[in-house]
């Protein structure tokens, strides 16, 4: 779940009824993943993702303050790497499709549990009828049709998401459950799961006032207050290091709840964080205003470290446990720490070259296991690329 899904809820929110608010968060979810969408693909087609990248090129990492503006690079069908190849070993990629057990011309896997061993997504219209999927090792399986718009999946293949209702939801063991929604609060927003079991995400009022969460899926129906009123949890390390905001600050909590702020890219008034992975934590700045929309800019947190630097890039949309950056607009790219690439290849019968075409949702621990979808003939098709070191 993305800050402006999280936006456009608290939107809805203000605007529900009260005593019985009835929200439609479905819509709030589609909504906020159309204008990621669009903002990806028009970032990709106006700005690119990075200078100086041609079919094979260097890319530095660095953290200016404006990023660069070059040509967009096509997507090969070969995977192409950048930087010194000798300097570390090569990753062979290859695409594959993942199979769509229900029909629906909107099926797009969006998440990857940290081995790369399980997949979630959604097939459906893209209106409230979709359908929550998990692939396990290649194999799909259907949720209940009462699990709407999956946010996460861990290790053991438990995943966890939101219904339109705000309503959180737990899928374990074949079995669905819900979470708590703490008094006081009218919905809840489940954003990530750990392999621990614990699970993460924000408690929101009508006023706008919300509360970042601790559940368990040992049981999901008790739960524990994160931080201060004002927080707001997106991100969970395998560790139990909770990752979000307070207020504009972005935020980090210890496993044993202790929190401090991360820090804000120099002349920036403000962050969010989006994920989490390993030592590592990606998420957006305000950027410059372009055609009455603020542009969005990713960041990537070293949480040992603190380090925050600002990427050069419209848009990231995961991050590794190796610190490598997923940049999943139309050409999928992963970026590692020290400024080397490495770009997805496409598949050979997807003729469609425009950008957009492939998109990439999610990575895992290691970096070698991606998922996503293709754009092509009026249909998303779900997507994984296995990598090899």
């Amino acid at each position: 779940m993305t800050t402006m899904d999280e936006q456009r809820i608290a939107e809805l929110l203000r605007s529900a009824p009260v005593p019985e608010p009835r929200v439609d968060l479905s819509r709030a979810v589609r909504d906020g993943r159309r204008r990621r969408q669009r903002r990806r693909v028009g970032g990709i087609a106006a700005l690119t993702v990075l200078a100086g990248v041609g079919v094979v090129g260097a890319v530095q990492v660095g953290g200016t303050a404006s990023p660069p503006a070059p040509t967009t690079p096509a997507l090969a069908v070969s995977p192409a790497e950048t930087g010194p190849a000798a300097q570390r070993p090569t990753v062979t990629c290859q695409a594959s499709w993942l199979r769509q057990p229900v029909g629906g011309p909107v099926a797009v896997a969006n998440g990857v549990d940290p081995t790369g061993r399980h997949i979630v997504g959604d097939i459906g219209t893209g209106q409230e009828d979709g359908r929550v999927v998990l692939w396990t090792d290649g194999r799909p399986a259907v949720l209940p049709a009462t699990a709407r718009h999956a946010a996460a999946v861990n290790a053991s293949g438990h995943v966890v998401g939101t219904n339109g209702d705000g309503t959180g939801w737990l899928y374990r063991d074949g079995k669905l459950r819900f979470l708590a929604t703490p008094p006081g609060y009218d919905a809840v927003l489940a954003h990530a799961i750990n392999g621990r079991g614990d699970i993460v995400g924000t408690a929101r009022r009508s006023d706008d006032s919300h509360q970042a969460v601790l559940w368990s899926t040992d049981n999901p129906q008790k739960y524990r207050l994160v931080g201060e009123r004002g927080s707001s949890a997106t991100g969970i390390t395998e560790d139990g290091t909770i990752v979000g905001t307070v207020g504009d600050r972005p935020y980090r909590w210890t496993p044993q709840g202790v929190g401090a702020a991360l820090a804000v890219p120099d002349g920036y008034p403000r962050a969010s964080v989006e994920s989490a992975q390993g030592e590592w934590a990606i998420g957006m700045v305000p950027g410059d205003e372009q055609g009455g929309a603020v542009r969005m800019l990713p960041v990537r947190w070293n949480l040992a470290t603190g380090a925050v630097s600002l990427l050069p890039f419209p848009g990231a949309s995961g991050i590794a446990g190796t610190g490598e950056v997923l940049v999943g607009d139309g050409a999928p790219l992963i970026v590692a720490p020290d400024g080397t690439s490495r770009r997805l290849p496409g598949r050979p019968e997807v003729r469609a070259t425009e950008a957009g075409t492939y998109t990439a949702e999610g990575i895992s621990d290691d970096g070698l296991t991606v998922v996503g979808a293709v754009y092509e003939n009026q249909a998303y098709r779900p997507l994984v690329w296995r990598c090899t070191r």
